[in-house]
């Protein structure tokens, strides 16, 4: 995936630290299949299309990863994956062979709000902090075009006159 290289010293804009090309699924694909596509891709998300190849939402491996939540009424804790009852982690595998044939459309993120390629990077890494999410969509005229990670930033951040493309990963 090519990076490009911001300039120091100059306003930074997400068109310059988005990765690009973007993994994208349609909303039908299942979460094993979206799951598995993050895994050859080395990546930690996918952006779902709807039918028309807009940005309809995000997909994300921290969806995955079993979220703990208090139950009301109740003296225990439970953990959820994708919005589904574990209880404990005991029972993760059953969870797990349960939501992999889910549709993406039941599960991904639809909140979550993409920017444009000349979005300052400051507005991008308050909507990471204020939405709480690690991933952040670039689109033009509703279609991804990029996608601004964590990882992303803390390039930019720590290295900003470093390579554009980590190392081993070739230019």
């Amino acid at each position: 995936m090519a990076r490009t290289k911001p300039e120091v010293g100059k306003t930074v804009t997400a068109g310059e630290v988005m990765t690009s090309p973007v993994i994208t699924v349609r909303s039908d694909v299942t979460v094993s299949e979206a799951a598995n596509l993050m895994l050859v891709n080395q990546v930690g998300s996918v952006i779902v299309l709807d039918e028309n190849g807009h940005f309809a939402g995000l997909f994300t491996e921290r969806m995955l990863l079993p979220k703990e939540a208090l139950v009301p009424f109740m003296r225990g804790k439970a953990f959820r994956v994708l919005g589904r009852e574990v209880g404990d982690f005991e029972n993760i595998e059953e969870t797990m062979a349960e939501v992999r044939s889910l549709k993406l459309s039941e599960v991904m993120n639809t909140s979550a709000r993409p920017v444009s390629r000349d979005t300052h990077i400051a507005d991008v890494v308050e909507r990471m902090v204020s939405d709480e999410v690690h991933h952040v969509c670039v689109v033009e005229d509703r279609k991804p075009v990029g996608i601004i990670s964590r990882h992303d930033l803390l390039r930019l951040f720590f290295d900003p006159a470093g390579p554009a493309d980590p190392p081993g990963k070739g230019t």
